[in-house]
């Protein structure tokens, strides 16, 4: 998932907020109070008074738009403003109908927490019909909680207390993660060890790991930090699903360890679940440096322990798989590349001696 900031928006920047108002799908959920598509009539007089009514005006009034921060493109923006009958801030995040479908309004929600109860804000509340159950499981996602129903509306509120409480770990809940890791300790993998003994998922897991901690200097300008959490967590899904051979892995089965692994991890703390959502995407989308290293380090890992366990442990395929395998996905290294090589000749050499 692309990675959003909050951004001032400048007088000159207003074309984006007029596009918004003006677009049909994107405001259809404003249609009940201004019919009939929800479109704000004169968005650029509406523009000018957001401008001199909420830029600068904190706590009282926040205005922000979300930013994309790969390409810099605006994809949405965020509010709050104080409604002292009430004693909280009414709060709203609208994202672009075509930037939508891609975890965005989310973390637009979780942005605009974070900024409004570090600038004096103490209760955010926000309300919509019932029947926009994406919007509900948003802010649910966040920590915010259902205060009512009235109406066909449903009723939200998030206070700084329960924002902040969610930063933290309990010890049962720290237990209770480690419970469920340590059923790799008991979950084999395919290959068996240099003495014949078949390897659990913990081991692979931790062997990638060292092998990222080792390889830092040789790859100084990558994050090899976020490698190593990569290396540590790929294989989490296993807990639920076991583990299955890269040859006999369908769709299907894939599917199935990641619905089951998103679930696990939409339960963790806030804090830790957004860290792992944003590490597994990254890892899935297989785009930057990090995410090619770690993935190369899985899968040479793999060919390094069948070169050392007993060749009578192979399968047929295997001769063939063990010359061929992760060839493609070291190629944006030449580091990697020549390391592939070397673990090539290993593989003949032990085919050679038939050990």
């Amino acid at each position: 998932m692309d990675r959003l900031t909050l951004y001032i928006p400048n007088p000159k920047d207003g074309w984006f907020y007029c596009r918004m108002m003006s677009d049909p799908e994107t405001m259809a959920y404003n249609a009940p109070w201004f019919p009939p598509d929800g479109t704000i009539p004169h968005p650029e007089e509406e523009w000018k008074r957001l401008v001199s009514d909420w830029i600068g005006a904190e706590p009282e009034r926040f205005y922000a738009y979300l930013r994309r921060e790969s390409d810099g493109a605006f994809v949405g923006d965020v509010c709050c403003h104080f409604t002292p009958e009430r004693g909280w801030w009414d709060m709203g995040v609208v994202i672009y109908a075509k930037e939508r479908g891609k975890g965005y309004g989310t973390q637009g929600l979780r942005l605009l927490a974070e900024h409004a109860f570090s600038h004096g804000v103490t209760r955010l509340h926000n309300e919509f019909e019932t029947t926009r159950d994406a919007a509900y499981r948003m802010h649910k996602d966040v920590g915010f909680r259902e205060t009512g129903k009235a109406d066909g509306m449903v009723y939200l509120e998030l206070t700084e207390a329960d924002y902040r409480k969610g930063a933290h770990m309990e010890p049962r809940e720290f237990l209770d993660i480690l419970h469920v890791a340590e059923r790799l300790k008991d979950t084999p993998r395919h290959c068996t060890t240099s003495k014949g003994r078949r390897e659990s998922v913990a081991e692979h897991s931790w062997r990638i790991s060292l092998m990222a901690m080792l390889l830092k200097s040789e790859f100084p300008d990558i994050d090899m930090d976020k490698v190593t959490k990569m290396c540590l967590i790929h294989d989490l899904g296993e807990c639920f699903t076991g583990d299955i051979p890269t040859f006999l892995k369908t769709a299907e089965n894939e599917q199935t360890e990641e619905e089951l692994l998103d679930a696990w991890v939409k339960s963790l703390p806030a804090p830790l679940s957004r860290e792992l959502s944003a590490l597994y995407a990254e890892m899935n989308a297989l785009e930057t440096p990090e995410a090619k290293l770690y993935k190369s380090l899985d899968k040479l890992e793999a060919v390094i322990q069948h070169n050392e366990s007993p060749i009578e442990t192979w399968e047929p395929h295997e001769y063939e798989l063990n010359k061929t395998y992760a060839f493609d996905i070291v190629a944006f290294s030449e580091w990697l590349t020549a390391l592939r090589r070397e673990i090539y000749n290993d593989t003949i050499a032990k085919i050679e001696s038939g050990k």
